[in-house]
């Protein structure tokens, strides 16, 4: 079950329809050096964007600015978010957060949320609960060894085994100030647990360690808080295939990961175009 992390009621007093403060932020693209060519400028262009993509775990980032400003660690607890990434967004661009409170019972909340660019559009959509609906821990799977030879990106290859090789993995003070720093966030509680931005890359990172891909897109994912991770805690990252598909000529893939340290934090069900078809449409 959840972490039983407690929540205080009494200090979240929330109405439906009520808005929260939002917060602004200049994006950055901070996968320059990502396996991903996708966020390099000159491989983006050629696929007809106007430059390298900001990580769409970046977005998701900014997104949960305002919900961890209001909860604290209690969302990193309890909480759940869903986020679909609908447009492309540059370095440089604007963007502030919408955070609107759909549903309220009992002290349970629904968000609809959005993240909009200077135009006022939305780039990324979706919604979050909190406390998050039960679900059960996922089962800790054991270490599978990380490929000597990354397999390619094909259904094939996918389909056969589905399991990924496992990260090992640490994530330092000196690491997340880098980071902090680069999202502009301020938020006092990451000065000792790692940001859920970094966590939610861990499954790019582990996509690009077992599979060969070229140019992917992250169009979605889904996630479940269970607990932090605290700043220099070793933790691992388990991921296996789950479902392909094809849509607008596009091959996709969803992979469920689970982070834990001695116990889950984390689970992520992850959705991407990893084979584009000949005539890429923005974000899928």
């Amino acid at each position: 079950m959840p972490s039983s992390m407690p929540a205080n009621p009494a200090r979240w007093v929330l109405q439906p329809a009520q808005v929260l403060p939002s917060w602004q932020v200049i994006a950055a693209n901070d996968a320059t050096d990502s396996a991903n060519p996708m966020h390099d400028d000159a491989t983006a262009r050629q696929l007809g964007f106007a430059g390298g993509l900001v990580p769409g775990v970046t977005l998701y980032g900014y997104l949960t600015h305002p919900l961890i400003a209001l909860f604290g660690v209690a969302f990193l607890h309890q909480g759940s978010f869903e986020a679909r990434f609908r447009r492309p967004v540059y370095a440089g661009e604007t963007l502030t957060t919408y955070v609107r409170v759909s549903a309220c019972d009992n002290a349970t909340y629904t968000f609809e949320l959005a993240l909009k660019n200077a135009a006022g559009e939305a780039c990324v959509v979706g919604r979050a609960d909190f406390p998050g609906p039960l679900r059960e821990l996922p089962t800790r799977t054991n270490s599978v060894p990380l490929p000597a030879v990354r397999r390619p990106a094909t259904p094939e290859a996918l389909g056969s085994n589905p399991q990924l090789g496992t990260l090992h993995e640490i994530f330092t003070a000196a690491q997340s100030a880098v980071l902090l720093r680069g999202m502009g966030e301020d938020l006092a509680l990451y000065q000792s647990v790692v940001h859920p931005a970094w966590l939610l890359r861990q499954a790019n990172m582990v996509i690009d360690s077992n599979v060969a891909v070229g140019p992917w897109i992250h169009v979605a994912s889904e996630i479940q808080h269970f607990g932090v991770v605290q700043l220099n805690e070793p933790y691992t990252v388990h991921g296996r295939v789950v479902g392909l598909s094809v849509r607008k000529n596009h091959d996709y893939a969803d992979f469920e990961v689970t982070i834990a340290t001695t116990r889950p934090v984390m689970w992520v069900l992850h959705r991407a175009i990893y084979r584009l078809g000949a005539a890429l449409e923005a974000c899928g």
